[in-house]
């Protein structure tokens, strides 16, 4: 149906690229962010074997293959800050055929589970997820169910650097598609500035966050990554 929305707006300007950032309220209470590159193409001198590492775009230049990764953090509380972090999917289970007492069929059920730490609410890249996850409050409407806010990742990350790698601490939040963890005010960010001029010993590693704390009734954290190939 014909709908509006209201869409906040910014760019910012680094290196090449200017990245266009959305933020978009619907009438039905949704949030959405999104976020594009535009500008000039990341390229290199073009010789040898470059065609290994991307696409001859020139004479003489390269556009050479590289990602695009973004981390979005929120602060999220709905109706008040004592939420749980709720996890709803579906199993089957197995019952007789009313029909034929000699047949067995598979009847779906709702599953659902609290997250109560931060290990359970940190989900890896290639890691299966919930169909639904969401922060839901002590509140319930008038049919019983807890009011809430669903989180709905559309699009993942790809591979960062293996993990293996002497350098991936520094961008070590980008292992996770999701992660909730308790708010705190030394962690304010998921990485710094500087861990780009030494990667080996980085400033802030994510991955330290994730120390199994409980989330549950806590001032929490969302943290989302996304990423394009190009």
């Amino acid at each position: 149906m014909v709908n509006s929305a209201l869409v906040l707006r910014s760019i910012t300007t680094v290196g090449n690229y200017d990245y266009v950032w959305d933020f978009i309220f619907y009438q039905n209470g949704a949030i959405e962010g999104k976020v594009q590159a535009t500008g000039y193409t990341s390229s290199s001198f073009f010789h040898g074997n470059g065609l290994q590492y991307g696409n001859r775009v020139w004479e003489h230049t390269l556009g050479t293959i590289h990602t695009h990764f973004v981390n979005y953090k929120v602060d999220l509380d709905v109706g008040e800050v004592k939420n749980s972090l709720v996890a709803h999917d579906m199993a089957f289970e197995m019952v007789q055929a009313p029909w034929n007492p000699e047949q067995q069929i598979e009847r779906p059920r709702l599953t659902k589970k609290v997250l109560d730490t931060e290990d359970q609410a940190a989900f890896r890249l290639h890691s299966p997820m919930p169909r639904y996850i969401y922060f839901a409050t002590n509140q319930k409407n008038k049919w019983g169910h807890q009011r809430g806010y669903r989180i709905q990742i559309i699009s993942f990350a790809g591979d960062h650097i293996p993990e293996a790698s002497s350098m991936e601490r520094a961008i070590s939040w980008a292992r996770y598609k999701l992660a909730v963890t308790r708010r705190k005010e030394e962690e304010p960010t998921s990485t710094s500035v500087y861990n780009q001029n030494d990667p080996w010993t980085p400033t802030v590693a994510f991955a330290d966050f994730i120390n199994n704390e409980t989330i549950t009734n806590e001032v929490r954290r969302v943290w989302s990554t996304d990423s394009s190939l190009k």
